[in-house]
């Protein structure tokens, strides 16, 4: 049966490259979808729509689950491997050497009486996850954003519970060079391209084992490198030229949008001048008003300098709500845990920290500094003398 063994794991992962393939089999072009009135495509499209609005709390998504094991695993005939070129198949998988020509999916020898009932579940949530991606790429580009890491984090979640044969088969779509022996090894360029997203210590390389070339995690960064890489895809924008069939879903989102961007598009310092805050502070605010997913060290270190120069705590909190990832209850404990609620209060990170963890933007303003809140503090002095020679003119 064409493709059984992937249709359970098209229904959970519909960005797989296998999912473009079995479309093509069912539509000419994504037109035909775009513009058809049947009630499978108004529902699969209403379901794109729905996951949209989901990243905004707006709609709540049922996504279907099929609880089925790789079938690949328990075949032990593995008639299939005729159909592989490149010597693929021995006994199990070598996805090192595979091309994706999905050869071997296609001839399945295999028989399943739920075929049609996978195969049409698949096909749905496969449309649904090409619309939202249509609709997604005629929005902003920060709303691009949060829709990229709300779903690569949801797929996330779901890889973890996969086993290792299937993980390494997502690895070859998502372009990860890897394998697995015992531990979880992820060739050096692929985990370079990954961490320098990430932006933490723990990812640095330095702080890696690295063997012949490869660098060995486990399980859960072995997933996170794989979510890194499916996140870029997700961001790879899908141009049509019939916008007026997308109009009546775009038009609900936009709204939607307007006012999750009203939040966040003007923030207001009482007591605090931002013309006086330094290049890495303002750079790191102007990533979050885009909607970009800032590191973990880039959130720590603004939390405590708006701290340190006097905002409170609701005026912090109201700035991260235009985080892709933002959770208000999560948020809430970090700036109150920075601020000394919970013990200790933090100060901002000195210069040279920043520089360690790619958060600094220097520019000719930052001569002679060696803090951010000497820069602000510095910047403002020369304010208010410059006001006081004003006054006396």
């Amino acid at each position: 049966m064409e493709y059984l063994p992937l249709l359970p794991f098209l229904i959970k992962y519909p960005f797989l490259k296998a999912s473009g393939v079995l479309i093509s089999q069912e539509y000419s072009n994504l037109e035909e979808i775009i513009n058809s009135e049947r009630e499978f495509e108004r529902e699969a499209k209403e379901l794109g729509k729905c996951i949209i609005l989901s990243i905004f709390n707006r709609c709540d998504v049922e996504f279907e689950d099929v609880k089925k094991s790789f079938i690949c695993l328990s075949c032990e005939e593995k008639s299939c491997k005729v159909y592989c070129k490149n010597g693929a198949i021995n006994g199990k998988f070598d996805w090192n050497k595979c091309d994706l020509c999905l050869e071997c999916f296609k001839n399945c020898g295999k028989d399943d009486r739920r075929y049609m009932e996978y195969k049409n579940k698949a096909k749905k949530g496969i449309v649904a996850f090409l619309f939202s991606r249509i609709l997604v790429s005629n929005l902003d580009e920060w709303v691009r954003r949060r829709y990229a890491v709300n779903e690569a984090r949801r797929y996330r979640e779901l890889m973890k519970n996969e086993s290792d044969e299937f993980l390494l088969f997502l690895a070859k779509d998502l372009g990860v060079k890897s394998f697995i022996n015992e531990d979880y090894y992820v060739h050096v360029t692929s985990y370079i391209k990954a961490s320098s997203r990430i932006k933490s210590e723990d990812w640095r390389l330095v702080n890696r084992v690295l063997k012949e070339g490869y660098v060995v995690l486990d399980k859960g960064k072995f997933v996170r490198v794989l979510e890194e890489f499916l996140k870029e895809r997700l961001l790879e924008r899908i141009v049509i030229d019939d916008l007026e069939s997308i109009k009546p879903y775009l038009k609900e989102i936009e709204r939607v949008v307007a006012k999750e961007k009203k939040k966040f598009e003007k923030i207001e310092f009482d007591r605090v001048d931002f013309s006086c805050f330094p290049p890495c502070m303002r750079n790191i605010l102007a990533d979050l008003r885009k909607g970009i997913n800032i590191p973990h060290t880039a959130r720590f270190a603004v939390t405590s300098f708006l701290l340190n120069i006097g905002l409170d705590t609701e005026q912090i909190i109201d700035l991260f709500k235009s985080a892709p990832d933002f959770d208000e209850e999560k948020t809430r404990y970090q700036v109150e845990h920075i601020a000394g609620s919970k013990g200790t209060e933090y100060d901002c990170p000195a210069c040279d920290t920043m520089k360690t963890y790619q958060n600094c933007y220097e520019d000719n303003s930052c001569k002679k500094i060696n803090h951010p809140i000497s820069y602000y503090r510095r910047c403002m002095k020369r304010m208010k003398l410059s006001q006081k020679d004003g006054d006396k003119t």
